[in-house]
Protein backbone atom coordinates (compact mmCIF):
# COMPACT_ATOMS: atom_id res chain seq x y z
CA UNK A 1 0.00 0.00 0.00
CA UNK A 2 1.36 3.03 -0.89
CA UNK A 3 1.16 6.19 1.54
CA UNK A 4 -0.72 8.98 -0.32
CA UNK A 5 -3.71 11.17 1.11
CA UNK A 6 -6.42 9.14 -0.91
CA UNK A 7 -5.24 6.03 0.81
CA UNK A 8 -4.84 7.45 3.54
CA UNK A 9 -9.06 8.83 3.34
CA UNK A 10 -9.42 5.19 2.88
CA UNK A 11 -7.62 4.27 5.86
CA UNK A 12 -9.65 6.85 8.09
CA UNK A 13 -13.31 5.74 6.32
CA UNK A 14 -12.58 2.07 7.97
CA UNK A 15 -14.45 1.32 11.26
CA UNK A 16 -12.37 0.65 14.26
CA UNK A 17 -11.99 -3.14 14.14
CA UNK A 18 -11.16 -2.65 10.48
CA UNK A 19 -8.54 -0.30 11.26
CA UNK A 20 -7.41 -1.93 14.13
CA UNK A 21 -6.29 -4.66 11.98
CA UNK A 22 -4.74 -2.97 9.41
CA UNK A 23 -2.75 -1.38 11.66
CA UNK A 24 -1.32 -4.99 12.95
CA UNK A 25 -0.81 -5.99 9.32
CA UNK A 26 1.25 -2.89 8.61
CA UNK A 27 2.85 -3.76 11.74
CA UNK A 28 3.66 -7.26 10.88
CA UNK A 29 5.08 -6.85 7.80
CA UNK A 30 7.29 -4.38 9.28
CA UNK A 31 8.82 -6.66 11.71
CA UNK A 32 6.59 -5.10 14.73
CA UNK A 33 5.21 -7.47 17.28
CA UNK A 34 1.40 -6.14 17.08
CA UNK A 35 0.64 -7.50 20.62
CA UNK A 36 3.41 -5.60 22.27
CA UNK A 37 0.87 -2.57 21.77
CA UNK A 38 -2.26 -2.35 23.15
CA UNK A 39 -4.40 -0.47 20.59
CA UNK A 40 -7.99 0.04 22.65
CA UNK A 41 -10.72 2.28 21.51
CA UNK A 42 -9.10 5.49 22.68
CA UNK A 43 -5.77 4.28 21.09
CA UNK A 44 -8.04 4.04 17.78
CA UNK A 45 -9.21 7.62 18.20
CA UNK A 46 -5.86 9.23 18.55
CA UNK A 47 -4.56 7.72 15.68
CA UNK A 48 -7.63 8.77 13.51
CA UNK A 49 -6.93 12.30 14.65
CA UNK A 50 -2.97 12.50 13.22
CA UNK A 51 -3.25 10.38 10.65
CA UNK A 52 -6.15 12.95 9.92
CA UNK A 53 -4.34 16.17 10.30
CA UNK A 54 -0.79 14.94 8.59
CA UNK A 55 0.29 17.03 5.66
CA UNK A 56 1.43 16.00 2.52
CA UNK A 57 4.87 16.41 3.67
CA UNK A 58 4.33 13.79 6.93
CA UNK A 59 2.99 11.40 4.69
CA UNK A 60 6.09 11.38 2.31
CA UNK A 61 8.34 11.15 5.23
CA UNK A 62 6.16 8.14 6.71
CA UNK A 63 6.73 6.36 2.85
CA UNK A 64 10.40 7.21 3.36
CA UNK A 65 10.53 5.91 6.93
CA UNK A 66 8.33 2.83 5.96
CA UNK A 67 10.38 1.96 2.68
CA UNK A 68 13.98 1.96 4.72
CA UNK A 69 12.38 0.16 7.45
CA UNK A 70 11.63 -3.13 5.35
CA UNK A 71 15.31 -3.06 4.84
CA UNK A 72 14.51 -4.66 1.07
CA UNK A 73 12.62 -7.68 2.53
CA UNK A 74 10.87 -10.16 -0.42
CA UNK A 75 7.63 -11.70 -0.06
Amino acid sequence: MQINRENLEKLLSLNDFQLKMVINRIATEGGIDPKEFNIDPSSIESIRRVLGSATDEDLARIAEQFAGGKGGKKR
